[in-house]
């Protein structure tokens, strides 16, 4: 796979640039080089790809091949969340709920769980039942919380099992 992947990355496919970034991420068919995975993700990401961009929001955030800089990771995850990936929405969402590398908001990380939370993220649906349950960002609401805890329950998500169970 990385050999093709990597004809493909080198004219210029975002897609493949990506699949290419996966593999020296994971270290899968090429040794694992996390300062790799990252170039391949940026060329991907400056393309668009907001698979890449979510990625390389990853990469800034754990401090993986890239200088740890969450206001980076902040900016790759946006990029991807307004496209509508669930998986950045989420993570986006935990730096607002966090006040890293944003400023602390409550309310925005409420907008961007429920984004993913809507599209059955389960991580969202937990912290969306969280911010119900703390009322922060949202009105205290035990029955919301419920609910929220009750979809990522469903999904096997441990901790909204325990909060569920607590409601």
């Amino acid at each position: 796979a990385a050999i093709w992947y990597r004809k493909a990355a080198e004219q210029g496919n975002a897609s493949a640039q990506n699949n290419l970034g996966v593999l020296y991420h994971d270290g899968e068919g090429v040794t694992k080089d996390a300062g790799q995975a990252a170039i391949w993700y940026r060329k991907a990401a400056e393309q668009g790809e907001a698979g890449a961009q979510n990625n390389l929001g990853v990469l800034y955030h754990d401090g993986e091949g890239v200088t740890k800089d969450a206001g980076q990771a902040a900016i790759w995850y946006l990029k991807a969340a307004e496209q509508g990936l669930a998986t950045a929405q989420t993570r986006l969402g935990v730096l607002y709920d966090d006040g890293a590398g944003v400023p602390k908001d409550a309310g925005q990380a409420a907008v961007w769980y429920r984004k993913a939370a809507e599209q059955g993220d389960a991580m969202a649906q937990y912290h969306l039942g969280l911010l119900y349950r703390r009322g922060e960002g949202v009105s205290k609401d035990a029955a919301q919380a419920a609910i929220w805890f009750r979809k990522a329950a469903e999904q096997g998500n441990a901790d909204a099992q325990r909060n569920l169970g607590l409601l």
